[in-house]
């Protein structure tokens, strides 16, 4: 049976400012409203099911979810600021849980999008078998960071360029299918590991490869995400197989830490234009 629903969205959204935000760096409740108008105009054309964790925030957050998706299915899910390894969990509960798609997207609420492009992540995901997971940010991390220098795959598919990668954040698509064969390996995010250590485990990238152990010998952060990788993952790698993961180049959308996002865009032009200034 075809499931209704090109998408489901599992939001997890907090009233706190964390790092520095490229815009609204004090007001939080107007960089959400912000990121979710952002994403609309992004997903346009796409039949999507919502879920909102909202964590701990006032009731003007759960309003403006209502206005803004007035005409989009949506349920919201209140928590008493249970945090992000807890809010995460109950992503992964709910999207396995829905009948709704057969395509997921894991959404945090400090990304922006680029109008119109979403889409392209979903026609990837749904037209390659080869693709497990996409990533609307290309972190600057994969063209600064040791453990993102590695041998890549290029695609040109949905109109865009997509690199394959070891890693990227939590904001991602993927199906149920896949989620299912890895909720074991994203849960021990909530157990303790760091989501570089997690995608690490499915990706495969330097974990089997000894040489890669010297070679970061003196890269102490790169050290430390690898023993993590390890830490947690060792016992579920046997019962994986290798999964792929890809990311856009220029980023469809970006994590709005302003030291990190993602380049060859002007993301406080998006952000104008999604406020309409």
């Amino acid at each position: 049976m075809t499931a209704p629903f090109d998408l489901a969205v599992a939001w997890r959204i907090y009233p706190g400012v964390s790092k520095k935000p490229l815009i609204h760096s004090d007001d939080k409740f107007a960089l959400v409203r912000t990121s979710l108008r952002s994403f609309q105009q992004s997903a346009q054309g796409l039949k999507i099911s919502h879920h909102f964790i909202l964590d701990g925030c006032p009731p003007e957050y759960e309003e403006l979810i209502h206005s803004l998706f007035a005409n989009e299915k949506h349920a919201i899910i209140n928590t008493p600021k249970i945090g992000n390894a807890r809010t995460f969990a109950k992503q992964i509960e709910l999207l396995l849980a829905q009948s709704d798609a057969d395509v997921v997207y894991f959404s945090e609420d400090d990304y922006l999008y680029r109008p119109g492009e979403f889409g392209k992540l979903h026609r990837l995901i749904t037209s390659d078998p080869a693709v497990d997971f996409v990533s609307c940010y290309c972190h600057r991390d994969i063209f600064t960071h040791p453990l993102h220098q590695h041998e890549r795959t290029v695609k040109y598919a949905a109109d865009h360029m997509w690199m394959g990668d070891s890693s990227t954040c939590l904001t991602f698509m993927t199906t149920k299918r896949v989620l299912e064969e890895t909720r074991e390996q994203f849960l021990t995010y909530c157990a303790g590991s760091w989501d570089c250590s997690v995608w690490l485990g499915l990706t495969r990238t330097h974990l089997l490869n000894p040489a890669a152990y010297l070679k970061y010998r003196n890269h102490p952060e790169s050290k430390r995400i690898l023993r993590m990788a390890w830490k947690f993952g060792w016992r579920r790698w046997p019962f994986l197989r290798k999964y792929s993961l890809y990311v856009p180049f220029p980023g469809i959308g970006t994590h709005l830490e302003e030291q990190f996002v993602s380049p060859e865009t002007d993301w406080l032009a998006v952000a104008r234009a999604v406020e309409g200034r």
